[in-house]
């Protein structure tokens, strides 16, 4: 059996890292962009923005009047640093619930999807 010289071991092992910083390097390039909104902050809280965006869609449907700067201020209001989880909970615990489209999500939830979705649009 051929032993490998030092040489090989250090071009096989710089290829090694090569092809690896190269897959991370394509993941991080290749990802999906979106452009820059005023609520960026809040849509960022949820992970699928696309998702987000059409629950957001049904919920507007129910919505009469969404004024988004005035949502985003409040949202950033309620939410004050905390977890998402956390405002979630409490929302669910007081019973403030959000209808759309057949979906019944806290009333917080619903607001940053519906912000996703104007801004989305």
């Amino acid at each position: 059996m051929k032993r490998l010289t030092r040489r090989q071991t250090l071009w096989l092992g710089g290829s090694v890292v090569v092809v690896a910083g190269g897959g991370v390097g394509a993941r991080l390039l290749l990802r999906k962009r979106f452009a820059p909104t005023p609520y960026d902050d809040l849509i960022a809280l949820v992970e699928d923005r696309d998702g987000a965006a059409q629950i957001g869609e049904t919920v507007l449907a129910e919505v009469e009047d969404f004024e988004p700067k005035t949502m985003a201020a409040d949202l950033r209001t309620r939410i004050a640093g905390r977890p998402l989880a956390t405002v979630i909970a409490e929302d669910a615990s007081d019973r403030r619930i959000a209808e759309g489209g057949g979906w019944v999500l806290p009333e917080t939830l619903a607001l940053i999807c519906a912000l996703a979705a104007k801004a989305s649009a």
